[in-house]
């Protein structure tokens, strides 16, 4: 596909500014990141190459942005003069063995880590000294939300893989024009354009206004009943209901871990089609059944969590850059053991909740949080901290990918995690689903006991689909007993250890 940067509007929306407001605290950051899995080290030239096509086909790879001196204008996406694609584009060794293990932790400390917000908002590693099955190098693509959302990073990846091996010669678009911009020039053009559009914007305030009140006084009883609904549903959305967060996943440090798990594409499919569900139906009910699992493991009885979902608000006139989604909250069911049951849960509160007349209250009400001090953003991030999961699920690519002359293996995705205790990722590519786990590890103290709970609750959804006849298996016991088990060794440890601590002190 051939991309034109003019599609790409330079102005920063306000949940754009948002975002990168966020970016000065290590718990509010939001950078997204992938790690596509490849079968040899590719070509550095031909990578190189390849980053250099897509800077000026997706713009945003280029731009940086700019903010107005005195809050005189719009902040905008401006081409940087500077821009230096061998800044962006890396490469590093793996420490040995080069497993998956070591990789995963190298893009844990990539995600944690500061961007430049004076410079274009992505970082590319190539991971080279990889030996882990057929896997001989791993590359990290990090960009921060504030660019694109995730549909928006799709596109990119359409841009940077090929359909086959062999390097394909594309035509590239004239290098963009730099900018150089500061925050003084930016306001003069803000004020300059204020001025300009002053008297229309008065004109169609009015116009609005009068639209407003005719409707008011020729339908008094809809227009009324539509306000109603519409700050009816923002309380729903904003508030904390009657879903609490989970006592254990209570606590918040700055110490992150990412982990992965991965499905047959068709087995997820067929998993829905004998449920009579969607496959983000199967993907959340799991998530429900595996943190039953993890819950019922650690010996704590919790009825139901706070979960959000990004649903996309994208359309074919979007730009290709920039975020258009909104956030739909359910509450995840623990205590449904019956998958059937769940499911159908689920079902019903997603729907209820994508038919919510304020869904999109974020993008309405982010152009007054935007301004904000830093310190009562602070507040509200915390008070937003009462989710504890946000689940996304991203479609991916079809066929089999190569890039640099390399082919892609596999390709995990991984979001933020802002003040909350867990992101899950799902995302498809050739035949596979792949789940990308990023949680603060304070909240979530035993990341390997949920992630083995998740792949159990996977694995057996997946299975009572194939075997349809079979009674299902009661689900937790397996999990339960060997977490038990871990739990008393690891009190035993405590006690030894806290009385050594006693006897260290008495000395």
């Amino acid at each position: 596909m051939t991309e034109n940067h003019s599609q790409f509007n330079d102005k920063v929306d306000a949940l754009e500014l948002l975002m990168l407001r966020g970016e000065a605290s290590a718990k509010t950051r939001s950078a997204m990141l992938s790690i596509a899995i490849l079968d040899e080290v590719p070509n550095f030239a031909a990578l190189r190459d390849t980053f250099e096509y897509a800077s000026r086909q997706f713009i945003r790879l280029r731009q940086h942005v700019v903010l107005p001196a005195l809050g005189l204008g719009s902040a905008r996406w401006i081409i940087d003069p500077d821009f230096n694609l061998d800044f962006h584009l890396r490469r590093i060794s793996a420490p040995s063995p080069g497993q998956l293990r070591d990789i995963l932790d190298i893009a844990s400390h990539i995600l944690q880590s500061p961007m430049d917000t004076q410079r274009p908002l992505w970082e590319v590693f190539l991971i080279e000294g990889i030996n882990d099955g057929n896997a001989k190098a791993a590359l990290i693509i990090k960009m921060h939300h504030a660019v694109s959302d995730g549909m928006g990073g799709l596109l990119l990846l359409k841009l940077l893989f090929n359909s086959s091996r062999e390097q394909i010669s594309r035509e590239l678009l004239p290098q963009p024009i730099p900018e150089d911009v500061n925050s003084l020039t930016l306001s003069r053009r803000g004020l300059n354009r204020a001025l300009g559009d002053a008297l229309p914007a008065i004109n169609r305030l009015i116009r609005s206004g009068t639209a407003h009140t005719k409707d008011l006084l020729q339908h008094p009883t809809e227009y009324i009943e539509n306000l109603r609904q519409q700050f009816e549903s923002a309380q729903r959305i904003l508030s904390n209901g009657d879903c609490h967060p989970s006592p254990l996943l209570m606590r918040r440090s700055l110490d992150r871990q990412l982990d992965v798990l991965e499905y047959p594409l068709d087995d997820l499919k067929h998993c829905a089609k004998h449920f009579n569900a969607s496959v983000n139906d199967i993907y959340i009910a799991a998530i429900a059944g595996g943190l039953q699992r993890y819950h019922y493991a650690l010996d704590c009885e919790h009825e139901a969590l706070p979960l959000a979902m990004p649903v996309s608000l994208r359309r074919a006139n979007n730009a290709n850059g920039g975020n258009h989604f909104a956030a739909a909250r359910i509450n995840l069911p623990l205590t449904e053991c019956d998958p059937k049951r769940r499911i159908a849960q689920i079902q019903h509160q997603v729907s209820s909740a994508i038919a919510e007349p304020a869904i999109n209250i974020m993008n309405h009400i982010a152009p007054l949080l935007v301004h904000l001090p830093t310190i009562a953003l602070n507040e509200l991030g915390d008070l937003a901290s009462h989710l504890d999961v946000q689940a996304s699920n991203v479609p991916g690519l079809r066929e089999t990918a190569y890039i640099g002359g390399s082919k892609i293996l596999k390709l995990y995705p991984f979001g933020p995690l802002p003040g909350i205790p867990l992101m899950l990722v799902m995302m498809s590519h050739d035949g596979a689903c792949y789940l990308g786990s990023h949680c603060d590890t304070a909240a979530v103290a035993n990341p390997e006991l949920l992630m083995r709970c998740l792949n159990d609750e996977f694995n057996e959804l997946i299975d009572a689909s194939k075997t349809p006849t079979r009674r299902a298996k009661t689900p937790r016991k397996s999990t339960v007993k060997a977490a038990t088990q871990r739990k008393a060794v690891a009190r035993t440890k405590a006690t030894k250890l806290d009385t050594a601590t006693v006897k260290g002190t008495q000395a």
